[in-house]
């Protein structure tokens, strides 16, 4: 089946695309085109000046931040809708029962809802050429820009259609602005930031069509001083993979279509399943998935901008989040438990007794050694680093994360309305008086504060290790112990879910009748 020939774009091309809309579209687009071509031909003082030159750049600058706000903007927005609104009418179901394949399905819903705003872009496009002749811009770069705008787009609605499959009925006005604040976090500079990437968005190929050399190197700075070193601030189109100069195009082209193919395949594997039932990746694409984002997060990361054991610091908080989403993926709701349970014969093994905690354990590990193994290669020897130290972190990283995630599974295993929301208020309540008291107390640094915080990690060095090495481990078991306490809840209540729990509650009942 070819893409003009999917039901589903076939449908919403005839539902969008009629002729008086397509009309009334071209009609906008031409009025706009003339009326910024009017406006950047004429000079300051009123009289035409052509648009030859500087009204030409400006002239292909405009239309294609109209074209990005169109795709991104708006396309995001129709992918949203794309599964969300089928719910709220009750149609979803039959599409899931058509004799479409799951990935035929997923790319009509990719390519089907947003063809009005293809069809906006499209006609935009006359005015961008006329203003790419007229300022002698680089076909090859205005060519490049263009292709790195769909395949941006094309990202941002794949995430968009992941968010889509996900929704509620009634939560689609928090999605779009869920949406629209990740595209405005992925848009700003990251220039003087402590990763060496620039703005992950595809509006950066309103600066790539009008350039003219594909130096990577050109803008830096050599001007900022740090602890007595010079060090080099990258242009908008160098990025530092693993301190080796790359264009920015190029990492973002390779970015966008690597996270295509994480997303993808996320909507095809549930798309036509019960929402029930749906899950976003395997637990084992969900750690290769986790890993991809540290290769990327280690890749770009300013090694000689922090001590070593500071870097370890700022990484290990950036995975908090990464890794909080990873076991968000992985926990299983009383539903999903108990088709787990009705499907082994011999009963519960341990790893549903400890789930998700071992794959998450496996992931800290796994990003610790690469993270420590990164340090080692990339640091100044002459800078304070203790190997123990890192070790410990990871592994009490490991075991922390573990814990509020058995927390949370054991949490969403219980009876009630909505036990999951309840288990994360419970979280936050309780980090957020921890903290103050910890604060108030001035113990960020002391070892048993990471008993109950793990705010005296990002703390930890070679002097305060050597100083009190036995409690921070007496910190790290209780921890550890905290993780089994919530192994045994979560038991309990498994028991409660077992089959042999579900007919034995129902044998007096079918005796007695």
């Amino acid at each position: 089946m070819s893409l003009f020939t999917n039901p589903e774009i076939v449908r919403n091309a005839r539902i969008q695309l009629r002729p008086k809309r397509m009309i009334s579209a071209a009609a906008l687009c031409a009025a706009i085109s003339v009326a910024l071509f009017y406006f950047f031909a004429r000079d300051p003082n009123g009289s035409l000046r052509g648009i030859i030159g500087t009204g030409g750049r400006e002239l292909l600058t405009t239309i294609l931040w109209i074209q990005a706000i169109v795709l991104v903007i708006g396309g995001g927005i129709a992918s949203i809708h794309a599964v969300q609104r089928e719910k709220d009418q009750n149609t979803f179901d039959f599409q899931r029962l058509t004799r479409l394949s799951p990935f035929e399905l997923t790319v009509g819903k990719l390519f089907g809802p947003p063809l009005m705003v293809y069809f906006v872009f499209a006609c935009l496009l006359p005015a961008a050429i006329v203003g790419a002749v007229a300022s002698g811009a680089s076909w090859q770069f205005v060519l490049a820009a263009y292709l790195l705008l769909i395949l941006g787009t094309l990202t941002y609605m794949a995430f968009a259609l992941v968010i889509s499959l996900f929704l509620q009925r009634g939560t689609a006005t928090w999605a779009i602005l869920l949406y629209l604040l990740v595209a405005y976090i992925a848009f700003q500079d990251r220039n003087e930031a402590v990763f060496s990437v620039g703005t992950v968005s595809p509006f950066f190929a309103i600066q790539l069509a009008l350039q003219s050399t594909w130096n990577a190197t050109q803008g830096a700075r050599h001007f900022l001083m740090r602890n007595g070193a010079p060090i080099t601030i990258p242009g908008p189109f160098e990025d530092r993979f693993f301190g080796i100069a790359v264009h920015h195009a190029l990492v973002l082209f390779i970015l966008f279509l690597t996270l295509i193919a994480w997303l993808v395949p996320a909507v095809a594997r549930n798309i036509k399943c019960d929402p029930s039932n749906y899950e976003v990746y395997r637990p084992s694409q969900a750690l290769g998935f986790l890993c991809y984002l540290d290769f990327i997060l280690f890749a770009f990361f300013r090694w000689g901008l922090e001590m070593p054991l500071a870097a370890q610091s700022m990484l290990l908080i950036v995975n908090i989040a990464l890794f909080f989403i990873f076991g968000f993926v992985l926990l299983r709701n009383r539903n999903r438990m108990q088709r787990r349970l009705h499907s082994i014969e011999a009963g519960p093994t341990a790893l549903e007794s400890i789930w998700p905690a071992p794959y998450i354990f496996l992931g800290a590990i796994l990003v610790g050694a690469a993270m420590i193994l990164v340090i080692q290669w990339k640091r100044d020897p002459s800078l304070e680093w203790s190997l123990t130290v890192a070790i410990f972190r990871v592994i009490y990283f490991a075991a922390w994360i573990s814990c509020d995630l058995l927390f949370l599974q054991w949490m969403n295993l219980r009876r009630g309305r909505h036990p999951l929301p309840l288990g994360v208020l419970y979280l936050i309540v309780y980090y957020v008086c921890a903290g103050l008291v910890v604060g108030a107390l001035h113990l960020t640094q002391n070892p048993f504060t990471a008993i109950f915080l793990p705010t005296p990690l990002w703390e930890l060095n070679t002097a305060l290790w050597s100083a009190k090495p036995a409690e921070w481990i007496v910190a790290l078991l209780a921890v550890i112990a905290a993780a089994i306490v919530f192994v045994f809840l979560q038991r309990q209540q498994i028991e409660e879910l077992q089959p042999r729990a579900v007919e034995s509650r129902a044998t007096p009942s079918v005796t007695a009748a």
